[in-house]
């Protein structure tokens, strides 16, 4: 009798939270780092997919209007005006691009799985929570910045207004929420020192977490995790 095949070692996944001008790419940088871990950014994802003329294409027709530009590419800052003003065509736009940046991140964690069993991956996804992959998360890292701060640095970050910034943050989750629901919480209030050393700290912690296969956590892609 042929002896079982051992059960998939799996990955190790955290997840990052935060609001509109943390840092979390910056917390994403050094966990990246001192982990050898694999990232996963969905906003490279989108703007990978917004170069796909089907997805224009998509876009184009569920809004009802054209949102490229003279060359034909997407005009992001006409897109974004769009639909951070407008709850129903963000809706809209989210379902042609959400399932496609799901998929992509299934596919990456199966194909990383496969390559570095035991490894750890970073999801930096601006909706984490309310799209529901926080579950498939071993732990999720917020990062707190005060308001007012967070909106200058994104404000001279992007040249936003104060009020474009403020219609980001208001179609995401809560930060109180994040920051509530989050395992670890690191501070970016004292510059990218502080910060660093901070994150340094938890990624050691991170080393006594127990890997888990994706067959576990996400079966399959076109299904939103449960647990």
């Amino acid at each position: 009798m042929a002896a079982p095949k051992p059960a998939p070692i799996g990955s190790i996944i955290l997840g990052l939270t935060g609001g509109i001008g943390a840092g979390k790419s910056s917390v994403a940088k050094t966990l990246v780092t001192a982990l050898e871990a694999l990232l996963l950014d969905a906003d490279a994802l989108v703007g990978q997919l917004l170069q796909v003329s089907q997805v224009i294409d998509s876009i184009e027709l569920t809004l009802g209007s054209s949102v490229r530009t003279g060359a034909g590419c997407i005009d992001r800052n006409l897109l974004s005006a769009l639909i951070f003003h407008d709850a129903i065509a963000r809706a809209k736009v989210e379902k042609v691009l959400h399932p496609r940046v799901r998929q992509k991140i299934w596919q990456g964690l199966a194909k990383f799985e496969l390559e570095r069993p035991g490894g750890f991956v970073v999801l930096d996804i601006p909706l984490l929570r309310e799209v529901g992959l926080d579950k498939i998360c071993d732990q999720t890292l917020h990062v707190h910045v005060l308001a007012a701060e967070r909106c200058r640095r994104a404000c001279a970050r992007h040249a936003w207004t104060e009020a474009q910034w403020q219609s980001r943050e208001d179609a995401q989750m809560s930060v109180d929420r994040k920051e509530a629901l989050a395992d670890a919480i690191v501070s970016n209030d004292n510059g990218p020192a502080a910060l660093q050393a901070q994150v340094q700290t938890l990624a050691e912690s991170f080393r006594c977490l127990a890997p888990r296969p994706l067959s576990e956590r996400w079966p399959s892609w076109d299904k939103l995790p449960t647990s």
